[in-house]
């Protein structure tokens, strides 16, 4: 069993869709998956709960119930992904407590890198009291624009600080995932859906390199 949490304070650079898209590949691959939604909004819960391949969810957000219940819902599953709200709070502490790989996810802005900053912060500074040594901490690059000067920047300001090599860039069809029930795996459509698929399959493939 494995708890892996997609945390930052920085809302909007993706997180429950990169939650989500996670959940449903290892699903897919045969897994058993559970996803705990910490967010307020519960974006990932009514996204899930509207796609075919069936993903159990809890709704927890709050902190001491998130220490608490995390490791009991481990138990019942192969993997558990967290969705974290969108504050380092002590919902994303009291989630790192509980995880064995941190995913923080980023745009490549200058505001969403001071972000990611201090969640890394964070989660270093939880490895540092766990015995364990966890959570292993990575970023990754999300709704990235290919091709521009800002992204290149982020890769190299955060190549040494454990971003992950697959970039998530902006695509419609990722946008297009929530409201037509889908992730995009299932999502009809042309090369902006294929390159979308093989950009979340890398990640997908990546993550769970980390996590061993």
């Amino acid at each position: 069993m494995s708890v892996i949490s997609f945390v930052n304070q920085k809302g909007g650079c993706g997180k429950s869709s990169l939650s989500c898209h996670l959940a449903w590949w290892l699903a897919n691959q045969g897994k058993s998956v559970a996803v705990v939604d910490s967010d307020g909004q519960q974006s990932a819960s009514r996204w899930l709960s509207k796609i075919e391949l069936p993903i159990q969810t809890y709704v927890i957000s709050e902190g001491s119930e998130l220490l608490e219940k995390i490791p009991g819902i481990a138990a019942s599953f192969d993997h558990v992904i967290v969705d974290g709200g969108g504050m380092l709070s002590d919902i994303t502490l009291n989630i790192l407590l509980r995880s064995d790989l941190a995913i923080i996810p980023a745009q490549p802005t200058g505001l969403d890198l001071s972000s990611t900053t201090e969640a890394l912060k964070l989660a270093q500074q939880v490895q540092s009291v766990r015995e364990s040594g966890k959570p292993k901490a990575c970023l990754v690059l999300n709704r990235a624009v290919k091709g521009t000067r800002l992204l290149t920047e982020s890769q190299s300001l955060l190549q040494n600080k454990g971003l992950l090599k697959t970039v998530i860039h902006q695509r419609q069809a990722i946008a297009d995932c929530y409201g037509q029930r889908q992730v995009v795996w299932t999502m009809p459509g042309g090369k902006d859906v294929k390159d979308a698929r093989q950009e979340f399959e890398s990640l997908c493939k990546e993550i769970m390199g980390a996590l061993k």
